[in-house]
């Protein structure tokens, strides 16, 4: 569920503080929703890309390269000076994180029968769906209390977080 969830949480924490942005980086509204824009755009070229890979190499080395992406994309969101910066690297943050969302569904394959794999990937998406739900309300209240950066401190945590437990606790699934 948390490396399924982790790129369309990123997604729309960041939603409540792109007002800020265009204001922080003296820049228009539209130039700010551009951060959210091409985060799409790598979520999908991400899953062209990803789903092949694990295909190829197995799940675990793709899917620790991918969110691995993610963690350095994040550390660069967090310093970035201006907006193209901070917009290239959620490009980046995205193709990584979204390694996740496609990798997670070849390891349900893998590890469940066919008759239990359709029961655990509802779940998986009922849970992320409650997290994209919240992850607006935890971005605002992030970037009111502490500004935007502390949104990508938090997902460069927590996404550091998901990799390391991945590192530690899951093994090559690909028969």
């Amino acid at each position: 569920v948390v490396m399924t969830g982790v790129a369309p949480i990123s997604l729309y924490m960041l939603v409540p503080a792109l007002p800020v942005l265009a204001t922080t980086f003296n820049s228009s509204i539209s130039l700010a929703q551009m951060t959210v824009s091409l985060y799409m755009v790598g979520i999908a070229c991400s899953q062209l890309i990803m789903g092949p890979l694990s295909d190829r190499f197995g799940r675990r080395p793709v899917l620790l390269a991918g969110l691995s992406l993610m963690v350095a994309a994040s550390v660069a969101c967090s310093f970035a000076e201006n907006l193209p910066q901070l917009i290239a690297a959620r490009f980046l943050q995205a193709l990584g994180g979204a390694t996740g969302m496609v990798v997670s569904r070849a390891i349900i394959r893998d590890l469940y029968e066919r008759e239990r794999v359709g029961a655990m990937i509802s779940l998986v998406i009922a849970v992320m769906m409650i997290a994209q739900m919240l992850s607006p309300l935890t971005g605002g209240l992030l970037e009111t209390a502490f500004g935007w950066r502390a949104i990508f401190y938090l997902i460069t945590a927590a996404s550091l977080t998901i990799t390391v437990a991945i590192a530690f606790m899951l093994p090559e699934t690909r028969r």
